[in-house]
């Protein structure tokens, strides 16, 4: 039998009572308790059968702005915005730099994607600010745009956030950074952006070095995926038009060729460390396929590089999956990475709250 080298966080009561008792119950306790160690196919399939007969219908759309856009207000932070990566003029093809409230330069760097199911999104858009969380914490955070599959199927949002790591480390110096170590974070399609550097690092088949800075490595060093995508060929049914939409035909119809676009297609011994954050409830990124993929990279790598958080009844998208606790326990995640001798010394529990504005900057 198959182990499932994860660790899951979920209810102790789910496997305290049979699925038919479940059913009878109204709701799902509503604690979270870390559990690490060694699981069994059975009993995963058993926690899915009550997760699935208990959870609700409705689903959140795919991360987009409703009603009047909303942005982060950039004049609360010291930044560089607007940074062209690839030698052209495409807004879509540009970054911002946002540095830290606290600390000295080289300053650390997460670089974050931003989602939209590959069709909407925007580097500046309000649906990623906790991610902003960070700078509080000592990190430059680095918010990348890329060409939508609207105007550029896969793997042109592959190419364009290697471009863009490879940017971010040709101009460390002029901007200030240490790009010793880079964390790429994610939610939804960024997270699967995030994952697929991870995966493919070092390999240089899988980035277009026509766009710039050669010289430079696009490798990451560590990954935080929300709700990422890890397999476009098992979506669900109202997440298959965005994978459509990103490989420019039927996935199901052609599945072989649409596991180019897949993570957990490239997961080698050297996979760096994951976070993932997954919703139960999500019904465009089924939560099965971010189990699938932290087991795969655990069993490949020998070691416990993916670590797995299951918010149980979460949407996609869901604001509970962006709660300050989960921002605080992803950067406990990315301090190993960035600090792994020591702590970091500008950690610290208050967190002030992300300005927001209807004007994009």
């Amino acid at each position: 039998m198959q182990k499932i080298l994860i660790g899951f966080i979920f209810f102790t009561s789910i496997f305290s009572v049979s699925p038919s008792q479940a059913q009878e119950s109204d709701i799902l306790p509503s604690t979270n308790i870390t559990i690490t160690g060694i699981a069994d196919s059975d009993l995963m399939n058993q926690f899915t059968t009550i997760l699935k007969e208990k959870e609700e219908k409705n689903y959140a759309d795919i991360e987009k702005d409703s009603g009047e856009p909303q942005y982060i207000n950039m004049n609360q932070f010291k930044t560089f915005l607007n940074l062209p990566y690839a030698n052209t003029k495409n807004p879509r093809q540009q970054l911002d730099i946002i540095y830290p409230s606290v600390g000295n330069a080289p300053y650390k760097v997460i670089v974050n994607f931003h989602g939209g199911g590959w069709i909407s999104g925007s580097r500046k858009s309000a649906n990623h600010a906790v991610v902003m969380l960070a700078t509080q914490q000592g990190y430059a955070v680095v918010n990348v745009g890329y060409r939508l599959a609207t105007e550029a199927v896969w793997p042109a949002q592959l190419y364009d956030a290697k471009a863009a790591i490879r940017f971010i480390r040709a101009h460390a110096r002029k901007y200030r950074l240490n790009t010793n170590n880079i964390v790429v974070w994610g939610n939804s399609a960024g997270g699967h952006i995030a994952s697929m550097l991870a995966a493919t690092n070092g390999m240089k088949e899988m980035e277009d070095l026509s766009m710039g800075y050669e010289k430079y490595s696009s490798d990451v060093q560590g990954v935080v995926s929300f709700y990422g995508i890890s397999d476009v060929t098992d979506m669900g049914n109202e997440g298959v038009k965005y994978a459509n939409a990103l490989l420019g035909f039927n996935v199901q119809d052609n599945p072989e060729k649409a596991r180019t676009a897949n993570p957990i297609e490239y997961v080698s011994e050297d996979f760096p460390p994951i976070f993932i954050l997954h919703g139960t409830n999500d019904q465009i990124v089924p939560f099965e396929q971010s189990v699938k993929f932290a087991e795969k990279i655990n069993r490949i790598t020998g070691r416990n590089q993916a670590q797995l958080k299951l918010m149980i009844k979460a949407k996609h998208g869901d604001k509970n999956i962006k709660s300050v606790e989960n921002i605080d326990e992803s950067l406990n995640f990315v301090d190993k990475i960035m600090y792994p001798d020591r702590k970091n010394p500008y950690r610290t529990k208050r967190y002030k709250e992300i300005k927001i504005t209807t004007e994009v900057e």
